[in-house]
């Protein structure tokens, strides 16, 4: 009769914990995403209410790219973090680039033919919507951090791996 009850007591608070587990991160799973929702939705109203030539037009960008970090940090993967930031700067790097174009192309003697050089208006106020709108030092600034903890996480996850395998071979 005590085993019955020991089996009893053991898979229940074995059932407990193994509830408790995926509640604990099912719990953090919808902080995380509620975090980036409110984050997201922030940044997006933002644009409409900053004008564009306000100081802290730089605002909505970084709350949309911060809106990523809460569910980032839920995945233990740190390639996610390192693609993310690269990704990031590769666009940041992209929007520098597009500020440049008008003054790259009118300085440039590479076209034979001038009438090439002459931008269409609409790609005109794109460019100047584009440049207005979304800086790029926010864009570089949190890919690089990303990039850097993404890193550290990786690192960290093949020194933990490492360890295991001293360990086991010491055995």
């Amino acid at each position: 009769m005590q085993e019955s009850n020991s089996d009893s007591n053991h898979k229940s608070s074995s059932g407990k914990e193994h509830e408790s587990k995926p509640r604990k991160k099912s719990t953090a799973l919808k902080i995380a995403g509620l975090l980036s929702t409110v984050l997201w939705i922030v940044g997006f109203i933002l644009p409409f209410v900053i004008p564009p030539t306000s100081k802290y037009v730089w605002l909505s960008d970084t709350l949309l790219l911060i809106g990523f970090w809460p569910l980032l940090f839920i995945h233990p993967a740190g390639w996610t973090w390192a693609v993310f930031g690269i990704l990031n700067m590769v666009i940041g790097f992209f929007l520098e680039f597009n500020k440049q174009i008008p003054p790259f192309l009118e300085q440039s003697n590479f076209w034979s033919n001038p009438e090439r050089l002459a931008l269409k208006p609409q790609f005109m106020t794109v460019q100047k919507h584009i440049a207005d709108m979304h800086p790029c030092m926010p864009w570089l600034l949190i890919g690089f951090v990303s990039t850097v903890y993404g890193a550290f996480r990786i690192v960290k996850t093949i020194v933990r791996w490492i360890i295991k395998l001293v360990k086991k071979t010491k055995q």
